[in-house]
């Protein structure tokens, strides 16, 4: 099975910046800022997880080739 990386990539920088983004306006639209601040911390496990597993997997398949 092949390995989609570029998906993962994509997904782990939208998880890690996309999703505070989108928090962040929908904070400023309606006042109440624990949107923004409990989407902070999830937000940065799954990003800089997936981000780090991808990144490793990257890493492992050029020293391979």
């Amino acid at each position: 099975m092949r390995e989609n990386k570029r998906f993962a990539l994509i997904a782990s920088l939208f998880a890690l910046i996309g999703l505070p983004i989108i928090f962040l306006t929908v904070s400023l639209y309606t006042g109440e800022w624990r949107f923004f601040i409990v989407s902070i911390a999830p937000s940065l496990t799954a990003g800089l997880t997936g981000l780090i597993l991808t990144m490793q997997k990257v890493s492992k398949n050029k020293r391979m080739a």
